[in-house]
This record gives C-alpha cells, structure tokens and sequence, in this order.
C-alpha cells in the first residue's frame, strides 16, 4: 500500500473522531471500487495498474475486518491492531498528544499527569474472547436484550449460538426477517462480547478464478489461522447470494457459488492456493459456526401465492408483506423456494423467522434511553437533544416505509444535528427540527 494511502485515509479516521463523529459509520473502500470496476472505470488502464489498485484497496479494506462499513473508531482500533505497537511506542504516541492538548487548551502541571496503561484498552480490544468463556446464557442474553429491541426469539438463539460454540459445539443457523428488522444488529452487538465474528456483505463475495474483489478465502484475511478455525462467519444478505445466476451460456453459476461455500460449511481441512501475492491458505472450519441473514422475500412471496391458489387463505396484499413471516420457514421451503442448495439446508440446524417493525416499535426505540440513537449522540456529543413530538411520529412512519429501520432514525438525527452544529458548535442543547 501507498504510505500517502495510508496517511490520507488515518487523516480521513482521526478528522471524524476529532469532530466527535466516532460512531459514524465508515464504508469499506473495495465498496466503491467494486462498484466503479463494475461500471468500467478501469477498463482503458493496464493489467498491471488495475491489479496494483486492486492489491491497495484489498489491503486497506482488511482495516474494515469484512464489513461493509463500519464506525470509524472501529477502522482506528483495527489499525492500531496491525500495528503491533509495544509499550514504549504507546508512551510516545500519548506523549504527542498530550504536549498537543497542552498547546490547544492550557498546559498541564506535573499533578495534572496520572499514567494510566489502561486508557487506551478501547483501541486494542484486549483478550475480550478468554474474558467472556465462563459467560452464562443469560448473562449473554441480557447484554444483548439490553442492546437489541424485540426479536426476544432472534436473541436467544443468537445466545445459544454463542454460548454452545465458545464450548466448542458449532452450530449453524439462518435468520430470516424483513429488512430493517434487527438481523444483523443483534450479531453487531454480540461482537463485542465475542470479537471473532465476521459479518460479511455475501453480495460481495466471488468465487476462486472469478472477477471481483472479494473471494472466499478473503473471509478469514483478517484473522490468524488460530481465530479463522475458531470464528463465527455471518453472511448477511445471504438470500441474494443463493438466487440463481445464469450466464450467456446458460451455466448457473449461482448454484456453483454455493458448491464452494458448501466445502467451507460441510468442516473439514481446506486448502486454497496462493492468488495474486496472497500466500497459501490451510484451515480446519470443522470448528466454526455460520449464521445466514436475509430478507428472503422471494421466498415469502411464492410461498404465500402458492398456499393462496390452493385453497390455504386469502392472498397477503404487498403492504402486508411482513405478516408473511409469520408462517413457518422450513429446510424445504428454503431448497424450493430460495435457492439454497439441499446440502446446505441440511446443515442449518435452527430457523429464526424475525418480525417486522412497525412505526409504534420505532418511536418506543426512540424513547429507550439505552438503545435510542437520540441519546447515543447525546452522550457522543455531550449535548442535550431536544425532538419533538411531530418530529418523532415522522421519523417512526418514514422508517417503517423506506424499511431502513434503526438506520434511518440514526442518519436523520445525525444529519438534522450537523445543521444545528454547523450554525453554532458551541451550545449545550439544541431543539432538532425536521
């Protein structure tokens, strides 16, 4: 990688935290780039260039750790992560930024100066995974709930995922649920108490000998060999990645997309050969655990025509759509009506079906003073946010419509307090308007 890659992109990072902007959230460069080769931008450059690009980009994005995007002190911890900074550096580095402060706000006596090794731990994620073994169901379970509003279901299942697989005793589940339910949120949250998973974005994912910036050994990138065979992988969007896609010449490669992931999620010893400068890759996924998230719409949708031409109920109108997931899912339902290959539906061992959200949900999450994202960016800013109550009632029905859920609350606050804050930065409280 470039060093004025690097430095522009640790500039871009450090500028979000410093304007107190360190939960937002931060897509992953291959994104973009995938996107633009897609769309032919590099079409008229070299072999050579274009592979010198995609080599920089593939390197950077190991700092997202596999996601699509991420908070942008999560990108600084996993920098500092790679770094392998020993203490002395760590003395260093505290040292300029105290002299910094010094010059920016006023300078510090010597009693002001209190050595603390343990301020920095945030950045370093210590050895959360060792801490968290004697963790029983319920502790997990009410640090999640406490996190996560609803899908009671979703989150015990996640629960027992966890607690049976730090015992060595993998498991396979797929969640299914409309978009903006929760899914993924619930396995984002539960990284913190167990930072060896990886969600990965399955849109993205190629197959060995394909076009395309993200393979399936790309998965474990990040990881030692010791974390890969130990890792909980959860594909999101995963409905999509099983949909079938034929070529010109009428190969479904879709299906021989799922024929590489099955030899990953069947166990055993994998080997992928070295490709484009990445060394060769040996590993033993008999002990990890794999989570499937999607919406499955497609699925929903000719299952309930289908019942419906039978004789089964009346037909569930499009504004109804989330009511479909009311009816059960099986292995069946997910090989006839999703795409998903026999071999890797027989070894889903759990289907958790996640509701929903509704306005009512939306304006509850609102006023939960632990999982609201108005009072995330009070205690992020340190100001007191003031929304009213037609403000809310918006909110709450536009994110039911666009189904973007928490996500939308969150980007809306955030951008109506921006407005506020680039007119003035230095009040205590601000009224936000839509």
């Amino acid at each position: 990688m470039r060093r004025t890659t690097y430095t522009n992109w640790i500039s871009k990072i450090l500028k979000e935290i410093a304007n107190r902007r360190g939960d937002r959230m931060i897509e992953n460069p291959a994104v973009q780039f995938t996107l633009d080769a897609k769309a032919g931008e590099y079409d008229e450059v070299s072999d050579e260039t274009y592979n010198f690009l995609l080599n920089e980009v593939e390197e950077l994005s190991k700092f997202w750790c596999d996601q699509k995007e991420v908070p942008a002190v999560q990108v600084l911890g996993a920098i500092f992560r790679k770094m392998n900074l020993d203490q002395k550096t760590i003395g260093a580095v505290a040292e300029r930024l105290a002299d910094r402060y010094a010059e920016a706000v006023k300078p510090f006596t010597e009693k002001n100066i209190v050595q603390d090794e343990g301020d920095l731990d945030w950045l370093f994620d210590m050895e959360t995974e060792e801490k968290n073994q004697g963790l029983s169901p319920k502790e997990i379970y009410k640090f999640v709930s406490d996190r996560i509003y609803g899908q009671d279901r979703a989150v015990k299942a996640a629960t027992m995922l966890l607690y049976n697989h730090i015992h060595a005793h993998k498991r396979n589940i797929l969640f299914a649920g409309p978009t903006g339910c929760g899914k993924t949120e619930i396995w984002r949250v539960m990284s913190r108490l167990y930072p060896n998973i990886r969600i990965i974005d399955s849109t993205m994912l190629t197959m060995q000998g394909w076009s395309g910036s993200f393979k399936v050994r790309d998965i474990f990138s990040s990881m030692s060999q010791e974390e890969a065979e130990k890792a909980i992988i959860v594909f999101d969007e995963f409905d999509k990645f099983c949909e079938p896609l034929y070529g010109s010449n009428g190969t479904n490669y879709g299906a021989a997309a799922q024929n590489e992931l099955l030899k990953l999620i069947e166990g055993g010893q994998i080997y992928f050969p070295a490709d484009k400068g990445k060394p060769a890759l040996e590993l033993d996924s008999s002990g990890i655990s794999f989570v499937f998230c999607g919406s499955f719409e497609r699925l929903t949708d000719v299952k309930t025509e289908s019942e419906s031409s039978m004789g089964f109920g009346n037909k569930i109108q499009k504004k109804d759509a989330y009511v479909q997931y009311e009816k059960e899912i099986t292995v069946e339902d997910l090989v006839r009506y999703a795409g998903i290959r026999q071999e890797i539906g027989g070894r889903i061992n759990q289907i958790v079906q996640l509701q929903g959200m509704t306005a009512e949900d939306y304006k509850k999450i609102l006023q939960d003073k632990t999982i609201s994202p108005l009072h995330q960016l009070e205690r992020q800013y340190g100001v007191k946010l003031r929304l009213g109550e037609r403000e809310r009632e918006k909110l709450a029905q536009e994110a039911e419509r666009t189904k973007m859920g928490v996500r939308y609350l969150r980007s809306k606050i955030q951008q109506m307090l921006d407005e506020q804050l680039f007119q003035n930065d230095e009040q205590d409280e601000y009224e936000l308007e839509l």
